[in-house]
């Protein structure tokens, strides 16, 4: 067989589980493939029944307040000032949570790095909170940075004022954290803009693992394009894992600690397709090859005491809840479609192929987040309680939306689109149900986690409640009436 054929056979024999996990055969390994799920019930027009996805969350614009919110203008040529300002500008756009108020309308003044805020001035174009960030440079390595916040409903004193040292190499870092900081003092809850993605996409004729920051930023290749890398997951001590096939040998799980790369050593001689760590990091769940399909184990994070917890002939996409719960994708011959399977129980709709389940921890409770397929070679996202209740949709139209991922600080749904406005990847606000493109980066799984606390975020942090909170976002919308929840 030539090399062509080989690389051929090792991709064909890839069956996509909702575009996040791949049940991959190597050539090498002779495993033979996983029964492919039943395809969705369609309706009468032969394309699914979308109604038991549940009504579109649509926010009600024309009814809701939102917060207008200034960031302060710079004049500072200096390469700090200017990457702390554009990093925290851009993260509070990012985050759906304010108007922000263009840079064009700032009131005429002086706006250096000790220049008094005109808090009259901003009050007439309506601001409601004001944000200040600037840096400057003390020497060759180091970097003052100081930020304040003023609710002009409470006065002239500051909610937030900080002012840190901090080495040149951490900038961009800091700013997000100042961000974080900053939504805590306005809102009482932290953010997570000093967080990153990992995903895995198409690279030349394989998969590579790419980091990058919550903005986009930072994009940076782990792995190698000559290997198949699929499915990253973070595991303790900011670890990140995935599973990866050399020359078409069987997937094994591998850790990145740091720049040192190593095999997970889990009692397994099969491929492992996916995994996921317990929120305190103490078990392990992973999808298995055995005997032509795929199985859900659990253990222990040491790779000990792993047992059994599926049924269905592919069970694949394990994830944990914050409560401990296990969700995961199966389906099979005798299951029928592909459905989300939360404790070993079905939650989402019958007769709708799922995919890419994961769990967000949002102000209102914890929601399961998960892709359906829609017809047509498209996706769409839905949401539920984590017994399947309450069910209601988070995308509609043109083009696929898949793979989500939530923030560490629950209020924001990453996710990739094809939509034909712009594909690329994509924040959801959880509350205002209002998304925004992060980059045009496509790919087809995708993981999300905070970075590690550090002195700059102790020197930061925000203690206690805010003094006054500005007017609060909008409640979540009543989705619509669910239906019962789902039975097998």
């Amino acid at each position: 067989m030539t090399k062509a054929n080989l690389r051929s056979s090792h991709c064909s024999s890839m069956v996509s589980l909702g575009l996040s996990v791949f049940l991959t055969v190597s050539a090498a390994s002779s495993q033979p493939a996983a029964p492919a799920p039943a395809a969705p019930a369609p309706n009468a027009s032969g394309t699914p029944n979308e109604h038991a996805l549940g009504d579109l969350v649509i926010s009600g614009s024309q009814i809701e307040h939102v917060t207008k919110l200034a960031v302060l203008k710079s004049f500072s040529p200096d390469f700090e000032d200017v990457v702390i300002r554009s990093v925290v500008r851009h993260d509070l756009e990012l985050s759906g949570m304010f108007d922000v108020i263009p840079d064009t309308k700032a009131p005429p003044g002086n706006y250096e790095f000790d220049d008094p805020v005109d808090l009259p001035a901003w009050q007439k174009l309506g601001a409601e909170v004001i944000v200040k960030v600037a840096a400057r440079r003390l020497s060759a390595a180091k970097v003052e940075v100081f930020s304040l916040a003023y609710f002009l409903d409470v006065g002239k004193v500051p909610v937030y004022e900080r002012r840190i040292t901090i080495s040149t190499d951490d900038v961009r870092a800091t700013g997000h954290r100042v961000t974080d900081a900053l939504l805590a003092a306005i809102t009482g809850r932290p953010g997570s803009f000093a967080s990153h993605f990992a995903l895995s996409a198409a690279w030349g004729h394989g998969r590579r693992i790419i980091t990058m920051d919550t903005d986009g930023a930072s994009l940076t290749p782990i792995t190698s394009p000559d290997d198949t890398s699929i499915a990253p997951f973070w595991g303790p001590g900011q670890s990140l894992y995935f599973s990866q096939s050399v020359r078409y040998s069987p997937f094994h799980l591998m850790v990145q600690k740091g720049k040192e790369l190593s095999s997970a050593n889990l009692p397994f001689a099969t491929s492992i397709y996916a995994g996921s760590f317990s929120a305190d990091g103490q078990k392990l769940a992973v999808a298995v090859a055995e005997d032509g399909v795929s199985s859900i184990y659990v253990g222990n994070a040491d790779a000990s005491g792993f047992k059994k917890i599926s049924t269905a002939e592919i069970a694949t996409s394990p994830v944990f809840s914050p409560s401990g719960k296990v969700a995961y994708i199966a389906g099979g011959i005798h299951q029928g479609s592909q459905r989300v399977y939360v404790d070993g129980k079905p939650v989402s709709p019958n007769g709708f192929t799922a995919a890419s389940p994961t769990f967000c921890d949002t102000e209102l409770g914890v929601r399961l987040v998960y892709a359906v397929a829609v017809g047509n070679g498209r996706m769409d996202l839905v949401m539920s309680d984590e017994h399947g209740r309450d069910i209601a949709r988070l995308t509609q139209g043109p083009g696929s939306n898949y793979a989500p991922a939530c923030s560490p600080d629950g209020r924001l749904l990453a996710f990739f689109s094809t939509r034909k406005s712009g594909p690329g990847l994509y924040l959801l606000n959880l509350k205002r149900f209002t998304s925004v493109r992060v980059t045009e980066r496509i790919g087809e799984s995708l993981t999300w986690a905070r970075l590690p606390d550090s002195a700059a975020w102790q020197a930061l942090e925000v203690r206690g409640k805010p003094k006054q909170s500005p007017p609060p976002p909008p409640a979540a919308p009543a989705p619509n009436p669910a239906p019962a929840a789902p039975q097998p």
